[in-house]
């Protein structure tokens, strides 16, 4: 019981004494010369996160409030149509590599084969154009004719008669007909055969030799191109269109990937503009970021103090919401011109005095500090 006693006696005697120390530590801060006390609020530097091309978009993977990191996907849309168009692309490269490859290997073997028969097939046609007819040409030819000559005589013989016997009536007119049109087509197929004759006798004609000669000259010509190969102009389109092609291709890949919306930097999602399915054009804030790894404090000094601070000052950053910790910091701005103290400043007597924003930035390691939060700074003018 006594030692229960001298401990509830204990107590409040260690309580007075570290509010003692409390104050006296705060009045010795308060007072201290080597310190500028400011308050104000955290900010940070928004970004509206919209995509590159309009379509639809297909989901939406963060919420307001939610924190993101640095690379995170928070939207995303179709991207059917601009897959499809990467494969045809795709295709298209290949095709172009492909002829680029076959025109720079040259000809192919078989090429050269099939251009060099066809000279030589034109190198006999002139061959025998130029020969003349050979002896037994004119001896089948002269055969024809007699054959044609015997098939003539008889049939005129057989018309002859079968005239005589209709004038005495024992033929019909369609018998006379028959035989005479018999004699005809005999009498033709003479003619023909006689001027095949002659044709052969004379051999062929100088406009036949000249035709013939022209058609190996144009086969010998194409035997010369298929040896050598495509020109270097043709070889130079089709290099050409390969690179046309490829440039396609990283085009389409390129708008492919701006299909997913990523955050550029850690921070908190402020606000959701927009739900899966709906159509956006390019450039429609789909979400607001801030980014938490670049938070500032802002705050306001006296025009009796401006002289006693300088860009790059180290600050100690305090907050209600997380008591008993300090954040460093480092002035990064001091406003050129004064300014009334803004109006959410609490008397009427501080808000009509001159002051000079500064800009403290704090390290934020955590993402414990919003924007929007209020926060206690103490400028260390000799740290």
């Amino acid at each position: 019981m006594k030692g229960k006693k001298k401990l509830i006696l204990l107590i409040p005697v260690v309580v007075i004494a570290g509010v003692l120390t409390y104050r006296y530590v705060k009045q010795r801060i308060e007072h201290d010369p080597n310190v500028i006390r400011v308050s104000g609020n955290m900010e940070v530097t928004d970004v509206e996160l919209s995509f590159r091309i309009p379509g639809w978009v297909e989901r939406r993977t963060v919420s307001e409030g939610q924190v993101v990191q640095a690379g995170q996907e928070v939207a995303a849309l179709d991207r059917t149509e601009l897959a499809q168009e990467v494969e045809l692309r795709k295709r298209e490269v290949a095709a172009a590599r492909a002829a680029l490859a076959e025109l720079e290997a040259g000809s192919r073997p078989e090429e050269i084969a099939e251009a060099e028969a066809l000279v030589a097939q034109a190198k006999a046609r002139v061959a025998e154009l130029e020969a003349g007819s050979r002896p037994q040409e004119v001896a089948a030819a002269k055969a024809a004719v007699a054959r044609a000559q015997a098939d003539a005589d008889y049939r005129k013989t057989d018309l002859a008669r079968m005239e005589k016997l209709h004038k005495s009536g024992a033929a019909t007119d369609q018998e006379l007909d028959t035989s005479r049109t018999a004699y005809d087509v005999a009498d033709a197929r003479l003619r023909e055969a006689q001027e095949q004759l002659k044709l052969v006798e004379e051999g062929p004609r100088v406009e036949q030799i000249e035709q013939a000669k022209a058609a190996l000259a144009q086969a010998q010509q194409r035997l010369a191109l298929v040896k050598k190969g495509p020109r270097q102009e043709t070889i130079d389109q089709a290099r050409a269109r390969l690179q046309q092609a490829e440039q396609a291709l990283a085009i389409g890949q390129t708008r492919l990937t701006y299909t997913t919306l990523v955050s550029p930097a850690s921070g908190l999602v402020l606000s959701e503009n927009v739900e899966g399915g709906e159509y956006v054009a390019a450039g429609t804030p789909i979400v607001t970021v801030a980014d938490l790894n670049n938070i500032w404090l802002r705050a306001y000094i006296n025009e009796t103090d401006l002289g006693r601070v300088k860009v790059g000052q180290a600050v100690r950053v305090t907050t209600d919401t997380y008591p008993g910790k300090v954040y460093e910091g480092r002035i990064t701005f001091i406003a050129s011109e004064a300014e009334f103290t803004p109006k959410n400043v609490q008397t009427p007597k501080e808000r009509v005095k001159l002051v000079y924003r500064v800009k403290i930035t704090v390290a934020n390691p955590n993402m414990e500090l919003k924007p929007g939060m209020p926060a206690d700074a103490e400028i260390l003018l000799n740290p």
